[in-house]
């Protein structure tokens, strides 16, 4: 019974085997006629040698540097554009471009300034960069020619303004006409007086050939009016040169976009780069094969893409539609958006400060008092705690953490006080007696309503009602954002313009004018600082935070301070390996 069972089964396991051997013969030949004619496998795709950079705004002009043209989208355009002898990196800090030419102090009183460029640089028309180009940039910017009277609301009364640059001259940067030597590709400056930021004065500007062209006269006709035409005297004014109006008319709207488009014949570029196609949403650049300065990048090209608010913007960084991005002052749901999505995102202070700056009226006991009631360690916790956890209150009237290593040697001995409150020296200040101080602010941004709330409760503890001022009211302080300059030398002159000021401070800014070099600069801002806090001038609180976001793979994308500016030297960006 076993037995036959066992060889029942057995008989019946070798059928099986021989019609498996069949039937793995026949799928081995139908194996073998489906692989000869089976294509062959696909190639892995190419890697990539571009990135999408994603910038909020419209571009409107390739001229960034007008009153009109100066807006976020353009400035973006141009930072990848125009090439000059400085940049700024990450910190704010000035970094000689060697691969155009160098600027170089000869004489510090009188203060004379040499440019030098290198021969073979050409703009990407193939035009040659020249000292004529240096030239034009000077007369831009000097505004020398220049003899208008303004109005209170700036509007031109009588005279002449000619170029409508966004940033005003500095009275301090008077300069006489520059000297030109063409067989050593050098133009000399000569300052009327000492001027501290002699080497961010970097000239190079729109191509003046092209300018020219746009003015309907020869580069050789206009620099015959800038090298002979008198300097401007607003006290006597003359008729305006024709031949420098036409060039001033093409300079303030020559490189406009028009109805809508941007010309991109009128972006022709120092830097390494030339236009491909131009939209009022993205423009794309080619990387330019004749480019011989120092900047040369690793990317063959780049992407930017324009979106109408910081939301779509953050949105196509999550999704992956852009590679690199300033985001601005992001908050935790964008950040915890982003590294959802495996986006890289760098977090850090920019050069916009919250400050509480007392009137020239209010008592000193209450400036006093007020200073000591404010625990800033706990504003800044509450304020910038969730986004930037290693943020720390300011200390300084003219710098921020986002000069690095500017600001790091400033606050070193510049007399900041402690970052806690001592209510007990506050009510010293006042002796006891109540006190109110009128606050005027902004109730719609969220970070100055929280501080100003945290005032409140920390100067009730002191015996000081502290109250937002009315429309009808005079206020003791204001509760401002102010934008710090990168420059030492600027920010102090536009913090003691603004009345953030008193007599040992004006003095010590007025050596601070002369000085040339940047130890010097470095010591007057000290002393500086050191007057504003002795009289309780104000309180310097916390900087905003700026946001830079890179997307898997990419490298080489380092965070800037500026706000909203592209991230520095885009010549080592590179995109994701394949």
């Amino acid at each position: 019974m076993h037995l036959g069972q066992y060889q029942q089964n057995t008989m019946t396991s070798r059928r099986r085997l021989v019609r498996l051997a069949v039937l793995g013969t026949a799928a081995a030949v139908a194996l073998a006629g489906c692989s000869a004619s089976d294509p062959a496998p696909q190639e892995e795709p190419p890697a990539r040698t571009t990135l999408t950079l994603g910038v909020v705004g419209t571009p409107t002009s390739f001229n960034s540097e007008s009153i009109h043209g100066d807006t976020v989208a353009n400035r973006a355009i141009a930072a990848l554009l125009d090439e000059h002898l400085g940049t700024l990196d990450g910190e704010l800090q000035v970094v000689p471009n060697d691969g155009l030419g160098r600027i170089t102090r000869i004489e510090g009183d009188p203060l004379t300034v040499s440019y030098e460029l290198f021969p073979d640089r050409v703009w990407s028309d193939g035009t040659p960069i020249t000292l004529d180009d240096l030239m034009f940039g000077w007369a831009v910017s000097s505004h020398y020619f220049d003899d208008a009277t303004y109005d209170e609301t700036g509007a031109v009364v009588s005279g002449t303004r000619y170029f409508e640059t966004a940033d005003l001259p500095d009275p301090n940067a008077r300069t006489s006409r520059p000297t030109l030597d063409r067989a050593a590709d050098t133009l000399t400056l000569t300052y009327d007086e000492p001027f501290a930021d002699w080497n961010r004065q970097w000239l190079l500007d729109r191509p003046v050939h092209v300018v020219a062209a746009k003015a309907g006269v020869t580069v050789k006709e206009l620099m015959t009016a800038i090298l002979t035409t008198a300097e401007g005297d607003p006290s006597a004014p003359v008729a305006p040169n024709p031949v420098l109006a036409a060039a001033a008319a093409a300079w303030n709207t020559g490189f406009d976009a028009t109805d809508g488009a941007l010309d991109p014949a009128s972006a022709v570029a120092s830097g390494p780069w030339t236009i491909g196609e131009a939209t009022s949403t993205s423009l794309s650049l080619v990387r330019r094969d004749d480019y011989q300065g120092g900047h040369y990048p690793a990317l063959e090209g780049v992407t930017i893409r324009f979106f109408p608010d910081q939301a779509s913007q953050v949105a196509a960084v999550a999704a992956g539609e852009v590679d690199v991005a300033n985001i601005g002052e992001p908050d935790a749901t964008d950040l915890t958006t982003l590294a959802d999505a495996g986006v890289t995102v760098t977090t850090g202070p920019t050069a916009q400060t919250l400050q509480l700056r007392f009137t020239d009226t209010t008592p000193n006991a209450l400036r006093q008092a007020i200073s000591l009631s404010l625990d800033r360690d706990a504003i800044v916790e509450e304020a910038l705690g969730e986004v930037r956890p290693d943020a720390r209150p300011l200390q300084s009237f003219l710098s921020s953490p986002a000069t690095g290593p500017t600001y790091r040697q400033l606050t070193s001995g510049n007399g900041a006080p402690g970052t806690g409150s001592d209510v007990g020296a506050a009510r010293s200040a006042l002796d006891d007696r109540p006190a109110v101080l009128r606050v005027a602010y902004d109730a719609t941004d969220p970070v100055s309503a929280s501080v100003f709330s945290q005032m409140v409760s920390m100067a009730a503890e002191a015996g000081i009602a502290v109250r937002a001022a009315t429309d009808t009211d005079i206020a003791d302080a204001t509760l401002a954002w102010v934008g710090e300059d990168e420059s030492l030398y600027r920010s102090a002159r536009d913090r003691l313009a603004e009345g953030v000021t008193t007599v040992d401070a004006e003095k010590t800014f007025d050596q601070m004018t002369r000085d040339t070099d940047p130890v010097d600069v470095l010591a007057a801002a000290k002393e500086i600082d050191r007057a504003l806090f002795e009289a309780y001038a104000g309180v310097p609180l916390l900087e905003r935070t700026g946001a830079v976001a890179v997307g898997k793979g990419v490298g080489g994308v380092t965070y800037t301070s500026e706000p909203n500016g592209v991230p520095p030297s885009f010549w080592t960006w590179t995109p994701p390996a394949p």
